[in-house]
């Protein structure tokens, strides 16, 4: 084989695109650039600064939304050539029934989290004495390192990689990285990363279900909402200010201790069932207009599971 034709196989597939290993390389090394600069630039302000809850949101929205979009922007543009909305960015005519759909479920979630702990006597819920404004801004807040976290392990990469190596690999790889990414957390435990793990194949599971990010975006924002700012549980390891105040009583391998119930048993059963709850419904399917767009763009995106309703 002459050596232009070898490096042609490597490098580009059928259509002369690059191949999905190498798009995700290039986007992971885009992204690793540009939250190296945003963070650089944010450590000149912030300095040896004490770092509360509140703080590590700021910082998270801050250092991750730049490279979250830019980096999307750049493969979009300057590489796949395909409309963000393939990638499952974007508003079609469907986002505000799957949004809706998914703070559904994570409401539905919640509430079966509290009410076992309820059914066993060991939930204590009570005001926080704090100010309603304090826990609003923690909401607004929350909603920023969502939209991060969906756009990074739920966006474009997770398309890529579900076209070089099909969804349930993508999935798992995608959600492990997720996963490991909260282990860093303040009083992370590895079943705290394993019910991350989980977290991550339910998002990701609504994403394929949709090809569209507003319904695991949903999940996430209504999860993160009512387990800190609402009902007061510790996130994902950090204390925020909430509307209530809420303590299970139980061996911490059941409730997560300091953690949170993200690190509890408990929540491992509750996202297994929210797992296969999003596998089984019928009530989300993929929207024409995404349809139209993973049919016209097939070269670069994978469709299959698109063609049945998701």
């Amino acid at each position: 084989m002459h050596a232009d034709g070898f490096w042609t196989v490597v490098f580009l597939n059928e259509a002369l695109g690059l191949r999905s290993g190498w798009r995700f390389v290039l986007y992971v090394a885009v992204f690793l650039v540009i939250v190296s600069a945003t963070g650089a630039v944010l450590s000149m302000f912030v300095g040896g600064a004490p770092l509360d809850g509140m703080t590590v949101l700021w910082l998270n929205a801050a250092v991750f939304a730049p490279p979250a979009v830019l980096t999307l922007a750049f493969m979009v543009r300057f590489v796949d050539r395909v409309p963000v909305l393939a990638f499952g960015v974007g508003f079609h005519e469907r986002w505000p029934r799957d949004l809706g759909a998914g703070v559904a479920l994570a409401v539905l979630m919640l509430g079966t989290l509290a009410g076992v702990h309820a059914l066993t006597g060991q939930l204590e819920v009570r005001a926080s004495g704090e100010p309603p404004a304090a826990a609003v801004a923690v909401m607004l807040v929350l909603l920023v390192p969502a939209a991060n976290e969906e756009l990074i392990f739920r966006g474009y990469p997770l398309q890529v990689l579900m076209k070089g190596i099909g969804p349930w690999p993508a999935m798992i790889v995608m959600s492990a990285l997720f996963g490991l990414g909260h282990y860093t957390n303040p009083n992370a435990t590895w079943l705290g990363t394993a019910n991350t793990f989980l977290a991550g194949i339910l998002l990701c599971l609504a994403y394929v279900r949709t090809r569209s990010l507003w319904f695991p975006y949903g999940i996430h924002i209504g999860w993160n909402l009512g387990l800190g700012p609402v009902f007061g549980f510790p996130l994902s390891g950090f204390e925020l200010s909430s509307i209530w105040m809420s303590e299970a009583g139980g061996p911490d391998w059941m409730t997560g201790g300091a953690y949170g119930p993200e690190a509890g048993l408990l929540v491992t059963g509750v996202m297994c069932a929210a797992l296969i709850a999003v596998a089984v419904t019928r009530r989300v399917t993929v929207s024409p207009m995404v349809d139209s767009l993973l049919a016209r763009h097939a070269d670069a995106v994978y469709r299959r599971e698109s063609a049945a309703g998701g």
